[in-house]
């Protein structure tokens, strides 16, 4: 019954209505299709940029592993040049010591200071 009440204003409706109909149709059966298509490659961009996110912020905390590990490195080299600093100026104060003592006890004997 409500088909024959399509078909019959179909009719009257007359040709070009039914080529209206019909390139509308078309075009929606076109658009349904580019529109999948259009959804899937953002849905594989969406996930390549998750994906890309992802690495990132693993290379994130790799570059911090990294700055941390070389951060407590110098701090290491700079305690052992401190310390060989000291050392060296412990050294050179027995040096002078020794040097003055021999100058005290042997006046007369050449003494290198450097």
């Amino acid at each position: 019954m409500i088909e024959q009440a399509v078909l019959k204003a179909l009719i009257n409706a007359g040709v070009g209505a039914f080529l209206a109909l019909l390139i509308l149709f078309g075009l929606y059966r076109i658009a349904h299709k580019l529109g999948a298509k259009f959804i899937e490659a953002e849905e594989r961009q969406a996930q390549a940029l998750g994906a890309q996110a992802q690495s990132i912020e693993g290379l994130t905390r790799s570059i911090q592993d990294f700055v941390s590990r070389d951060s407590s490195e110098h701090r290491e080299m700079l305690v052992l040049l401190r310390f060989i600093a000291q050392q060296q100026q412990a050294f050179d104060e027995v040096k002078s010591e020794h040097n003055f003592r021999k100058e005290q006890t042997h006046p007369h004997c050449p003494v290198k200071s450097s």
